[in-house]
Protein backbone atom coordinates (compact mmCIF):
# COMPACT_ATOMS: atom_id res chain seq x y z
CA UNK A 1 0.00 0.00 0.00
CA UNK A 2 1.23 3.64 -0.98
CA UNK A 3 0.18 7.12 0.89
CA UNK A 4 -0.74 9.47 -1.72
CA UNK A 5 -2.55 11.99 0.56
CA UNK A 6 -2.20 12.48 4.27
CA UNK A 7 -2.59 15.72 5.29
CA UNK A 8 -5.41 17.43 7.97
CA UNK A 9 -8.00 19.24 6.54
CA UNK A 10 -11.53 20.92 7.61
CA UNK A 11 -14.43 19.08 6.02
CA UNK A 12 -17.06 20.65 3.90
CA UNK A 13 -19.53 18.07 4.73
CA UNK A 14 -20.31 15.44 6.82
CA UNK A 15 -17.77 12.55 6.94
CA UNK A 16 -17.81 8.93 8.68
CA UNK A 17 -14.70 8.59 10.84
CA UNK A 18 -12.96 5.31 8.86
CA UNK A 19 -11.54 4.21 12.28
CA UNK A 20 -14.56 4.49 14.61
CA UNK A 21 -17.44 4.71 12.07
CA UNK A 22 -18.76 7.78 14.07
CA UNK A 23 -20.32 10.65 12.13
CA UNK A 24 -18.34 13.80 12.31
CA UNK A 25 -20.51 17.30 10.87
CA UNK A 26 -19.22 19.79 8.48
CA UNK A 27 -16.54 21.93 9.51
CA UNK A 28 -14.73 19.39 11.65
CA UNK A 29 -11.23 18.86 11.15
CA UNK A 30 -10.19 15.29 10.18
CA UNK A 31 -6.98 13.54 8.92
CA UNK A 32 -7.40 12.96 4.99
CA UNK A 33 -5.66 10.19 3.27
CA UNK A 34 -5.99 8.68 -0.17
CA UNK A 35 -4.06 5.16 -1.11
CA UNK A 36 -3.37 2.67 -3.77
CA UNK A 37 -3.35 -1.01 -3.02
CA UNK A 38 -2.79 -3.40 -6.16
CA UNK A 39 -3.97 -0.29 -8.42
CA UNK A 40 -6.86 0.16 -6.37
CA UNK A 41 -7.16 3.92 -5.05
CA UNK A 42 -9.30 4.67 -2.17
CA UNK A 43 -9.39 7.39 0.71
CA UNK A 44 -10.42 7.52 3.88
CA UNK A 45 -11.38 10.84 6.88
CA UNK A 46 -10.13 10.19 10.13
CA UNK A 47 -11.08 12.02 13.46
CA UNK A 48 -8.37 13.03 15.75
CA UNK A 49 -9.16 10.66 18.55
CA UNK A 50 -8.57 7.32 16.05
CA UNK A 51 -5.49 9.99 14.28
CA UNK A 52 -4.09 10.07 18.25
CA UNK A 53 -4.83 6.28 19.16
CA UNK A 54 -3.43 5.22 15.82
CA UNK A 55 0.00 7.03 16.17
CA UNK A 56 0.14 5.79 19.62
CA UNK A 57 0.02 2.18 18.46
CA UNK A 58 0.93 1.65 15.19
CA UNK A 59 2.85 -1.23 16.12
CA UNK A 60 -0.74 -3.01 16.81
CA UNK A 61 -2.30 -1.66 13.34
CA UNK A 62 -0.04 -2.43 10.70
CA UNK A 63 -0.48 0.21 8.19
CA UNK A 64 0.41 -1.65 5.31
CA UNK A 65 -2.04 -4.23 5.40
CA UNK A 66 -4.89 -1.21 5.78
CA UNK A 67 -7.49 -0.74 8.97
CA UNK A 68 -10.89 -2.26 8.97
CA UNK A 69 -13.83 0.03 8.69
CA UNK A 70 -14.52 0.91 12.42
CA UNK A 71 -11.75 -1.37 13.92
CA UNK A 72 -9.81 1.47 15.85
CA UNK A 73 -11.90 1.76 18.20
CA UNK A 74 -12.95 -1.81 18.42
CA UNK A 75 -9.90 -2.71 18.51
CA UNK A 76 -9.09 -0.71 22.02
CA UNK A 77 -12.74 0.68 22.99
CA UNK A 78 -11.11 2.45 26.44
CA UNK A 79 -7.97 3.26 25.20
CA UNK A 80 -10.34 5.53 22.30
CA UNK A 81 -12.52 6.45 24.89
CA UNK A 82 -9.99 7.58 26.98
CA UNK A 83 -8.47 9.84 24.33
CA UNK A 84 -11.64 10.92 22.71
CA UNK A 85 -12.63 12.36 26.55
CA UNK A 86 -9.48 14.26 26.96
CA UNK A 87 -9.71 15.49 23.49
CA UNK A 88 -13.40 17.12 24.24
Amino acid sequence: MDILTNKVVKTRKPHRCWGCVNLYESGTKMRYTTSVDAGEISSAYWCKTCDKLIDQTYDYFDLQDGIDFGSVRDGDVEAWESINNWNT
